[in-house]
């Protein structure tokens, strides 16, 4: 039987020096995986997701940090893709959470 699932809205990926991260923003949802400091490539939990922010990861990249209680799971995007990616997670995740630092 086919997918009958519309499609993500926006479908981000990207594979830096050896780790994956990608970022599917549907209307009433987010998937993400990503094996940036991970063993293996990990699937976000978002059900348990209380924040996300955009941070710097290094001059060419950016990670995607979705907050839980017991972890910080970074996606990796490419710098180019950081504001339509802000933009598509505060649709639908709403205002970030404060920077880090």
């Amino acid at each position: 039987m086919p997918d009958l699932s519309p499609p993500p809205e926006l479908d981000l990926q990207l594979t830096w020096r050896g780790a994956f991260g990608r970022v599917r923003v549907f209307r009433d949802r987010v998937h993400a995986e990503t094996s940036y400091e991970r063993d293996a490539l990990t699937t976000v939990p978002m059900d348990a997701v209380y924040g996300w922010r955009i941070e710097p990861c290094d001059f060419d990249a950016v990670c995607v940090e979705f907050l839980t209680p017991d972890d910080t799971y970074r996606v990796l995007l490419d710098t180019s893709d950081e504001g339509v990616a802000a933009l598509a997670l505060r649709r639908t995740l709403g205002t970030p959470a404060p920077a880090a630092n």
